[in-house]
């Protein structure tokens, strides 16, 4: 008996259209994928489409005496442009087999290898291009499509494009781009529709018309000045059917040369473009793949062969990102039954989506993960047959892969040879654009010349590198010298730390350059002191550091690097503290570095900032001597004008609009109020269930009047801020003292012992000093840290203070972004986010005012409409539910850390409702009480649909918390891990975090007979794949 193939319910007369966008037609696959599996009907003005994502089902189906290629859908208009040419011919029409039979042998073995010299000409151009803009902005889409068109044009044609040449790329690509966009549009639009759009169709025939007069005149210009190359253009004008003796019409030429041009570029240029965002987001591999070319003094044709790690990042990329994602195929027989039991048709399309394929788990270990070593020492090799199918299928798979293949292992080669390699935004995650085939969007690098290597191609272009290394250095005077200062930073404390330096180093006589730890890559000074700054994040190195470990693992020689290293983190994260800080300052002195000073800490736990103040003192001390404490600015590094802007603090720039804010619980004596915020994404942002989306907030309207108050200036009031050094504020011109209290600076952190002190010097009255005095000693953290009080709070209780409003600013730190979990699925909303949050605003524990939380305040007031800087930010890799949905899951929370579990829930029931098979969720869930339990309605009709179990535990009314529960249930959950399941913690660190954490050690313990310690192990084993936390400070 035969299955019905799950569809999405239908709309009238135009089916599933509603379901897919044909700008982002992989994605919305995607999307249904998730929803309905690996098999999936979706209708589309009465036209009935089969897409499917297994190795079992395309394996089936990629056999070639049941099923052909099928050109539909955009194919069929583009057309239009390409005609009968070999990617959008039938595979019946005559000019397929003939020109499939006289262009075959343009891309054999030897053909291949007498392109390299063309190629390596493009590819030449390419790297000295990049070498003249070190260090700036790099649009790498743009520069691989350049190299692509260049190359093809090249290789096939003997035309130059020149387009490393030119400002502005070639028409071509926009004509190209706006064609392939038009048809994939007039696809999905009925015909009258498309005969209604005259100004969009005359703009279409007119980008088909150039392209086709470009190739025309190449043709004529051929066959005016013949020539004996052998290459594909005089292999399509003169070359011969072996077996008819035809010869293909100038028609057909054309259209091969529209083919040729626009898939041998397009796709070769995205998988580049997808290799090096793969790169930058694993910098063990580029690590690796620069230790690969590094055997080699030059790229040779003899090279490419040898280098099998690159080969590996080549065919890993495309397994994550095919970029031409689909191939369609039409049965030949009237019913054909799949496996699964699933009955077609010949009237059925049949749609192949490789990122599902490719992401099958029955095939692929840790399938979301970028491993290109799983392609190595025989692992592409055995892959089940169609496995893999980034080329297409069978003789209708693509003719030119020999040709993309030796270009892009080229490519790959003398880049990573030749640069390192950065983020202009450490924070990018991938965003797609699609026309026919897909790139990364918007993805934006820089490049600075490696240790000086002799580029010598031995062939038409030959060049040398004469860059020096980019080390950062600042010019050196006889009255100043250079200090680099790097930093790694997520949230834009350490950063502040780093431009904190930057901006007092003057003052003993240093001209600090402040410069990410990626951008030191390969290249720290030494001539000058060193001075890194970073942070660990669950032990791993921040977004804009990630490069500089890497690099360190690989034991580099850095003999007299003189350094020093302060480290952020949060002590409650016991297991991790100072990863990374740690790991930075003992492996540069193990290859060969001179600490300056002995490494710093700050505990966000603690006096955080104090603790940074503390050790820039000590830093400095130890530096001034080699200025004998030559100052070279005033002391008063920051003035301000009174006098009668948008701000950019260099961490998000892009913008989403509020679409509802509502209250889930009203504030009461038992918490805080608690908030539900939809949110629509930033253009181009995409989300996954678990990620988080970072806020730029500005600060509450109370605390700025209350610093306006104490400095006696009014909300109208503007200042002008001049700065003899670096700053983050906007200098020499007005702007308004609210909107820099607002929006630039952080005002209800900690005061610091460091300010305490200077605070105290400037009291008038003696109590008063001796009072701030006191402070600074051994009740310092439970008078001015607990009771989290203020620069301005002390300001304010100790009138006696003669404090300056520009020594008030300049003692601030920069505004930092603040991260909230998810609340949602993209399966709800591809677009838009929910956010679940508390409100802090409550009486101040130090008994003065009103407490209020900066980014809960600010999204709390935030009306329908209303614009909100934000972009999302990857969670942990581990923190998604399962790829494969049948894996069980384990959710722990309690109060607003319920909020990436929603997201979750609510993707498992979307799931469940469209039919797929799911498997067990639990959700420990703690509340004070029924009043707190966020999302009752919602999580009670998802337990009833079977997508979830809910198990309560009740603090105040029944004296009972999650982790009592857990231990209550501790068979059960035994149970559900020998059963695979997944598990996940999220909510407040010191609480929930350690408790639950404490649980599992019993549990583990009790199960294996061991003790705690061995149990502990146990746990921290299975968090690499099994147990994930996101909690909380």
């Amino acid at each position: 008996m035969t299955k019905t193939i799950p569809q999405p319910v239908e709309s009238f007369l135009i089916g599933n259209l509603k379901e897919v966008d044909s700008d982002h037609f992989s994605e919305s696959l995607q999307r249904l994928q998730k929803l309905y599996g690996s098999i999936y009907r979706i209708t589309i003005f009465q036209r009935s489409l089969i897409v499917i994502s297994n190795q079992q089902l395309v394996n089936f189906v990629c056999d070639q005496s049941k099923f052909d290629k099928k050109v539909s859908g955009p194919l069929v208009e583009i057309r239009a442009i390409a005609g009968d040419g070999l990617f959008t011919a039938h595979t019946q029409e005559p000019n397929w087999k003939l020109a499939h039979q006289i262009l075959m042998p343009a891309f054999g073995p030897q053909a291949i290898r007498d392109m390299f010299p063309s190629m390596i000409d493009i590819a030449s151009q390419l790297i000295l291009r990049w070498q003249r803009f070190q260090g700036e902005i790099i649009d790498a889409c743009d520069s691989f499509t350049r190299l692509t068109l260049d190359t093809i044009a090249l290789c096939s044609f003997n035309y130059r494009f020149n387009s490393f040449y030119e400002k502005q790329m070639h028409h071509f690509v926009d004509a190209m781009v706006d064609v392939l966009l038009e048809s994939g549009r007039r696809a999905r639009r009925l015909t009258l529709q498309n005969a209604l759009m005259m100004a969009t169709t005359r703009k279409y025939n007119q980008n088909i018309q150039f392209i086709h007069d470009l190739c025309d005149e190449i043709v004529k210009e051929r066959r005016q000045n013949p020539n004996d190359v052998n290459d594909l253009l005089n292999r399509m004008i003169h070359g011969k059917d072996p077996e008819t003796g035809y010869q293909l019409s100038d028609e057909n030429i054309r259209y091969q040369m529209v083919t040729f041009l626009i898939a041998g570029h397009e796709t070769t240029s995205g998988l580049l473009s997808f290799a090096t965002y793969f790169l930058l987001k694993n910098p063990q591999t580029l690590q690796k793949a620069q230790a690969e070319v590094d055997q080699f003094d030059e790229i040779t044709i003899e090279t490419l062969s040898q280098l099998k790690y690159i080969d590996a990042i080549l065919k890993e990329t495309l397994r994550l990102q095919p970029t031409a994602p689909l191939f369609s195929l039409q049965p030949k027989e009237d019913r054909i039954i799949l496996p699964g039991d699933y009955q077609i048709t010949k009237d059925d399309t049949i749609l192949v989506y490789l990122p599902g394929l490719h992401r099958d788990p029955t095939v692929w270990d840790r399938p979301e993960q970028f491993l290109p070593e799983r392609m190595l020492n025989g692992g592409f090799e055995k892959l089940p047959s169609n496995a893999w199918k980034p080329f297409g299928n069978g003789q209708r798979a693509c003719i030119g892969r020999p040709f993309a293949w030796q270009e892009s292992l080229l490519a790959l080669a003398l880049i990573v040879k030749h640069f390192n390699i950065e983020f202009v935004d450490p924070s990018y995650d991938l965003r797609i654009k699609q026309t026919l085939t897909i790139k990364p969007e918007g993805l934006k690098i820089r490049v600075r010349s490696r240790q000086p290597v002799e580029l010598s191609f031995n062939t038409i272009t030959s060049v040398k590198s004469t860059d020096k290394p980019n080390t950062l250095n600042a010019e050196t005077t006889k009255t100043i010298q250079p200090l680099s200062v790097f930093y790694g930073s997520n949230s834009g404390s350490c950063e502040s730390f780093a431009r904190n330096i930057a901006t007092e180093a003057p003052l003993i006589g240093y001209n600090a350059t402040v410069a990410t730890l990626d951008s030191a890559v390969g290249l720290i000074p030494t001539d000058q002191p060193v001075i890194i700054i970073t942070a660990s994040y669950e032990g791993q190195p921040c977004d804009n550091a990630k490069q500089f470990v890497a690099y360190l693992q690989t034991k580099p020689t850095l003999k007299n690097v003189n350094y020093a290293v302060f480290g952020a983190g949060h002590h409650d994260w016991v297991n991790t503290y100072q990863k990374i800080p740690k790991f930075i300052d003992e492996t540069i002195g193990e290859c060969g570095g001179h600490r300056i000073i002995e490494r710093g800490e700050a505990d966000a736990a603690g006096d955080f900032f104090g603790s940074f103040d503390s050790w820039k003192e000590k830093l400095f001390r130890v530096l001034r001597k080699e200025t004998n404490g030559q100052n070279v600015t005033s002391e008063e590094k920051l003035s301000i004008e009174i006098v009668q802007s948008t701000r950019n603090l260099g961490q998000i720039n892009q913008v989403g609009i509020v679409q509802r804010n509502e209250v889930l619980v009203q504030a009461s004596s038992t918490g805080p109020e608690k908030r539900h915020l939809e949110i629509k994404l930033p253009e181009g942002q995409t989300y996954r269930s678990g990620d988080y989306l970072a806020v730029l907030p500005t600060n509450p309207i109370e605390v700025v009047t209350r610093v306006l108050k104490h400095f006696k200036l009014t909300t109208d009031t503007h200042i002008k801020i001049v700065s003899a050094t670096e700053t983050f504020f906007p200098t020499n011109h007005p702007v308004s003292a609210f909107d820099i209290l607002s929006g630039y600076v952080e005002l209800t952190q900690p005061i610091t012992k460091k300010q305490l002190e200077t605070v105290s010097h400037l009291c008038e009255d003696e109590n008063e000093q001796k009072k701030l005095l006191d402070l600074v000693g051994d009740i310092y953290e439970t008078e001015i840290l607990d009771k989290r009080i203020s620069l301005l709070d002390i300001l304010e209780l100790n009138p006696s203070c003669q404090l300056s409003f520009s020594q008030y600013l300049r003692m601030l730190p920069s505004l930092r972004i603040r991260q909230y979990s998810i609340s949602s699925s993209p399966l709800w909303n591809t677009d838009v986010v929910t956010l679940t949050i508390d409100v802090l605003n409550s009486p101040a524990l130090s008994g003065h005012g009103q407490y209020f939380g900066v980014a809960s305040n600010y999204l709390a007031k935030l009306k329908e409409g209303d614009r909100i800087t934000c972009s999302v930010r990857p969670s942990n890799i581990t923190f998604h539910p399962p790829e494969d949905t049948k894996i069980p899951i384990v959710m722990i929370a309690a109060g607003t850390g319920i909020a990436p579990f929603r997201g979750f829930i609510q993707e498992r029931a979307a799931q469940l409702a469209c039919g797929r098979e799911v498997g067990s969720a639990i959700l420990y869930f703690g509340c004070r009480s029924d009043q707190d339990y966020l999302y009752a309605n919602e999580l009670d009709k998802w337990s009833k649909l079977g997508a979830v179990q809910i198990q309560m535990a009740f603090s105040r009314k029944e004296k009972q918390y999650v982790q009592d529960l857990l231990w209550q249930d501790r068979q059960d959950i035994a149970k559900l891990y020998h059963e695979n399941a997944r598990f996940y913690t999220c909510g407040s660190a010191k609480k929930l975090g350690t408790s639950v954490k404490s649980c599992f050690i019993k549990i583990i313990s009790e199960c294996k007979n061991c003790d705690e310690v061995e149990a502990g192990k146990v746990l921290e084993r299975i968090s690499h794949d099994r147990y994930s936390v996101d909690v909380f400070l």
